[in-house]
């Protein structure tokens, strides 16, 4: 199982010239898979001469990009409803995966989307459309570059893990659609005694206008059939902190088992954010000063992979 974990490759907070420091840390503690990030991806699009970055460092050093978190937002998510902005969108992620393909990478991450759902309360059933529109047309493309099209579970109406079936079970079947399981937002979304929902950040009673929030336990157990990778990462159960495995309250013993199960797991993912930032976890978790890269490593070996 070991070989199968890759780990978060940030496109922020970090300068391009401790990119080969941050590389070295890594290689030294004997790891050397990574996941392209969402941002980096996303500066690739922008600037094709960035794609020639990646591919330096993977001559460079013995390393491999094993997995891409596609772009993400309002103008790259599946129900993006944007009628200007889609056609190019689609051509964006088709690129992204062409990308993915030459870099090694096995999957490709992708959420369904929640911001026209948040800020312009569009109604599910027209975004499931477009939702469904964006999958048949990327589907082709991951077939064509061999990448696992991967959907991810979010802490969402239009994310949930019920949701995220609506796109995946109509490709039964099909080697490259399947699930990246988010063990973060699961969490946020699980209750469990003691937990209380006046206690959630206010962003997530924002997202849950319409019928407030509706916690979902058994997120793994239905996708568990369709999980291709998985990103790992911990929080308070209240919002999405991206914090070290151990710094919140993930059930870990239980997820790992579960996952370890899953019939078609094909890697695992850390998503902890390691820097400040996007997505950090602070204060709350976070030691002062971040985290370490040896820290990163044990953690994530003391669990199994």
């Amino acid at each position: 199982m070991a070989q199968q974990l890759s780990y978060y490759f940030p496109g922020y907070g970090i300068t391009d010239e401790m990119i080969p420091r941050l590389l070295r840390e890594f290689l030294d503690w004997g790891e050397n898979r990574f996941v392209v990030s969402c941002y980096l991806i996303e500066e690739c699009l922008k600037n094709e001469h960035r794609l020639d970055d990646l591919q330096r460092w993977q001559r460079e050093f013995p390393i491999t990009f094993a997995n891409m978190h596609a772009p993400c937002g309002p103008g790259y998510d599946l129900n993006t409803m944007d009628e200007t902005r889609r056609p190019a969108m689609i051509a964006d992620h088709i690129r992204a995966m062409e990308i993915a393909s030459e870099l090694g990478c096995k999957t490709y991450t992708i959420h369904i989307g929640a911001y026209h759902y948040v800020h312009q309360h569009a109604k599910l059933p027209e975004l499931r459309k477009y939702a469904h529109d964006t999958m048949e047309k990327l589907v082709p493309a991951a077939q064509k570059y061999k990448v696992i099209l991967a959907v991810e579970n979010n802490f969402e109406p239009p994310n949930s893990a019920r949701e995220v079936l609506r796109y995946v079970e109509p490709y039964a079947g099909e080697p490259y659609v399947g699930v990246c399981f988010d063990v973060g937002h699961a969490n946020i979304m699980r209750m469990y005694p003691g937990k209380r929902l006046d206690r959630y950040r206010s962003y997530l009673h924002n997202e849950w206008y319409e019928t407030g929030i509706i916690p979902e336990n058994d997120a793994l157990d239905i996708l568990m059939p369709h999980i291709v990778t998985a990103h790992l990462h911990d929080n308070d159960g209240y919002g999405d902190l991206h914090a070290m495995p151990g710094d919140g309250d993930v059930d870990w013993q239980e997820t790992v088992a579960k996952l370890k199960k899953c019939p078609r797991l094909e890697e695992i993912q850390t998503e902890v954010n390691y820097l400040s930032g996007i997505n950090w976890a602070g204060e709350l978790c976070a030691p002062h000063g971040g985290y370490s890269i040896r820290r990163l490593v044990e953690t994530f070996r003391n669990l199994g992979f």
